[in-house]
């Protein structure tokens, strides 16, 4: 590796660096991104609620309706609850026969998990006592 000043580079010779990422790790396709999954029965109640309890509550943040609605959530009974669970096997069921769909155009879908570091990035590193 180069050393530039704190900053510390890995080598690789048909690498671009920007921002910590590279530009050979970017897949350039045509392929179309893949469906997207369907919401859980919790989300597609809160889709629903979002705006009334948001109103109610003027003032509070994102964070704080979504725990007000969670809380709703567990304390509706099962028949309420019931009403969502099927919108999400529905959802599900469309979900499954587009992936179908997709895979019998564009191939099996590839499931990218994300890496904590990635190797081509950035390395911050203190300069070492005897640099000084």
């Amino acid at each position: 590796a180069e050393y530039m000043g704190i900053y510390q580079y890995q080598k690789s010779s048909n690498t671009k660096y920007i921002m910590g990422r590279t530009k050979a790790n970017k897949e350039n396709s045509d392929k179309p991104a893949p469906p997207k999954r369907p919401l859980s029965a919790f989300f597609l109640y809160k889709q629903e609620v979002y705006e009334k309890v948001k109103q109610a509550n003027p003032s509070s943040k994102m964070t704080d309706l979504t725990k007000i609605i969670s809380n709703q959530w567990q304390e509706i009974d099962e028949d309420s609850k019931k009403k969502y669970e099927e919108l999400h096997q529905e959802k599900k069921k469309e979900y499954e026969e587009s992936v179908r769909e997709y895979e019998d155009k564009h191939g099996k879908i590839e499931r990218k998990r994300k890496s904590k570091k990635s190797k081509d990035c950035l390395l911050y590193t203190s300069p070492s006592p005897r640099d000084s």
